[in-house]
């Protein structure tokens, strides 16, 4: 499986990420997931380690409810939804 941030979202899907960040208090990123057959993926992979960009974001640790909010928005979208910690959260605890 080979998943990449989601492009080309419409507002609809944007304001519904946007209405569940605001709920649970944390930043979500959608990833758009495929299958593809074992010697393309692997093709892929490699092509996608050398180019970027990557997401550099640690994860967040959503609580249960709002692990279960997540899910029930991915269902719904068909899309895989990462809750990550905001840049300040992150650069406050490399210091």
């Amino acid at each position: 499986m080979v998943c990449e941030i989601a492009r080309g979202l419409d507002e609809t899907q944007l304001d519904e990420i946007r209405r569940l960040e605001g709920d649970i208090g944390l930043t979500v990123v959608a990833f758009a997931c495929r299958s593809l057959d074992p010697d393309r993926e692997a093709r892929l992979k490699a092509v996608q380690a050398e180019l970027g960009p990557l997401l550099l974001a640690a994860p967040a640790q959503p609580s249960a409810e709002q692990l279960a909010r997540i899910r029930e928005l991915e269902d719904t979208m068909g899309l895989s939804l990462v809750a990550v910690q905001p840049e300040d959260d992150r650069s406050a605890g490399a210091g």
